[in-house]
């Protein structure tokens, strides 16, 4: 039973922990139907990306549909971990408790430090080179680096990702 409480026109409603969980539940199964409609939409674009690719193929501007159709293929293997791990619904513990969990965690960080650093570099390498590119196909070389550029800033956003999760996990396990 929901109860709710009133303070000055403000409604406050309290859900049980059983109830939490069950929202939990049947917000994961949405998330999962959706990722899987996504996926679904996602081959059928990399199939036509692909048929593209082909008519395209041996000139410049196709390799660039080529790099397109490697990535939409990783990002169905990734959809497809991902929902499988939602629907698994446990998350894998590592570890023996608490023995070296500071030193495990300041590693980890170190790493995302490291390849964030990286990820800069790279992105101000393909800046530098986006100023000479204006040879013959110069687009598709500018078009090239602009792509570099901006995966590299996605993986910058993903090492974030990867360090928020690094820092709730230690804070999760068990001591």
């Amino acid at each position: 039973m929901n109860c709710i409480c009133q303070s000055g026109g403000a409604r406050f409603f309290y859900i049980p922990s059983q109830e939490k969980a069950m929202n939990a539940k049947k917000e994961r199964e949405l998330l999962v139907a959706g990722l899987e409609r996504l996926l679904h939409k996602q081959s059928k674009i990399v199939d036509d990306y692909r048929a593209l690719a082909e008519m395209l193929e041996g000139i410049p501007a196709g390799h660039l549909l080529d790099w397109v159709v490697i990535e939409q293929v990783a990002h169905r293997t990734l959809l497809i971990n991902i929902i499988h791990s939602l629907k698994k619904g446990a998350q894998k513990r590592s570890g023996n408790g608490a023995a070296g969990v500071e030193t495990e965690r300041e590693t980890m960080l170190c790493w995302v430090k490291r390849l964030k650093m990286k990820e800069q570099t790279v992105v101000a390498a393909c800046r530098s080179l986006k100023s000479q590119a204006c040879w013959e196909n110069g687009d598709v070389a500018d078009a090239f680096l602009d792509a570099l550029v901006m995966d590299s800033e996605k993986h910058q956003r993903f090492l974030l990702a990867v360090e928020k999760a690094v820092e709730i996990m230690m804070m999760n396990r068990p001591q």
